[in-house]
Parts: structure tokens; sequence; C-alpha cells
């Protein structure tokens, strides 16, 4: 198990999101990292999930949605930092290799504790480099 990072930290690195949740606003949300995918061989991806626990402690730094250019659109700044075994996940440390470390983390929202279901369409997901914290 190794800890690692990922740097979203910058609006010029950011993902961005349209907000379509109609009754709560995502300033009365907390963001959890719901999977990180990584590019397999150019057609397929591999997956890290929340749910199926593949990825441990993590912490979310520094989250800000800034406001983007349109309506409802949000730039998602942050860092995320995780405890992965890649021992376990052998395709997405192949992945990884052939992606030169670069992934996609996709963020999900609570409110109140529970998961909001249908709350963001991906507008533009940027790749980072999964890095490993030394």
């Amino acid at each position: 198990m190794a800890r690692y990072f990922v740097d979203y930290n910058h609006a010029s690195a950011a993902n961005t999101i349209l907000w379509t949740h109609e009754k709560i606003k995502i300033t009365e949300t907390e963001p959890f990292i719901d999977y990180i995918r990584c590019d397999f061989d150019g057609e397929d991806y591999k997956y890290l999930h929340h749910d199926k626990k593949d990825f441990e402690d993590v912490k979310i730094i520094n989250f800000e949605a800034v406001p983007g250019d349109e309506a409802d659109t949000f730039l998602l700044c942050y860092v995320a930092s995780m405890e992965i075994d890649l021992n376990k996940h052998s395709d997405f440390k192949k992945a990884l290799d052939f992606s030169s470390k670069l992934v996609e983390v996709v963020i999900g929202f609570k409110h109140k504790g529970e998961i909001l279901q249908y709350c963001f369409e991906e507008h533009e997901n940027r790749q980072a480099e999964l890095q490993e914290d030394s």
C-alpha cells in the first residue's frame, strides 16, 4: 500500500462540471472521489472505485467549486490524496504504464451524508498525473 496524490488545484488543470440538481446547491455538498479511470490501451479504461474500496484513507484538500464561464458550470479545484495497493490492481497498474501515469479522477457529491445521484454532468475532464507521495 502506497500513498498517491493527484493535483487539480489550479483552474487550468481542473475538471469542469455542469451542476444539474434543482434543489441543492453545490456549496451545500461534500465532495468525495467516486472513481479513478486510466487509459488501458487507447480504447478501454481501467477503474478504481470508492464503493469497492479500491483506494483508502482519501483526503480531498483545498476543494473549491469555482464558477465557470457558463451558467451552472464549475471548475473543481483540489488535491486528492489516497492509499492504493497497486499489487491488487494489476490491470490498473498496466494502464498507468500505458498512459504515463495520467488518470482522470471523477468526484461525486454527498448531501447530509447521502450520495447524490444525477446531480451533475461531466463537462470537461482533464487528466492529471497520479504521483507517489514521498
